[in-house]
């Protein structure tokens, strides 16, 4: 079994998943299972933004940096308003 990293998601993460509709959420949910074990998956970001990955997830991202134990999720938004 592949190792599995704690997920942590910050206030304004959380805020998202919160509001989300139903089916949104559990395709969030399945998607941050597959980062705890491949958080590699997700592509780097450049500029200042440097040092973390996004995955995309329909037309929302989920933007993320990891360590060998946790994946922190920085934020999860609209593809159109999350590098802001």
């Amino acid at each position: 079994m592949a190792d599995l990293r704690s997920v942590s998601l910050s206030r304004r993460a959380a805020r998202f998943v919160e509001h989300a509709e139903p089916r949104l959420k559990v395709r969030i949910g399945e998607v941050l299972r597959e980062l705890a074990t491949n958080p590699l998956m997700g592509k780097k970001l450049k500029g200042e933004l440097e040092g973390l990955r996004s995955c995309r997830l329909g037309s929302h991202r989920i933007v993320y940096r990891f360590t060998a134990d946790l994946l922190e999720i920085v934020h999860i938004d609209d593809r159109k308003d999350v590098y802001r």
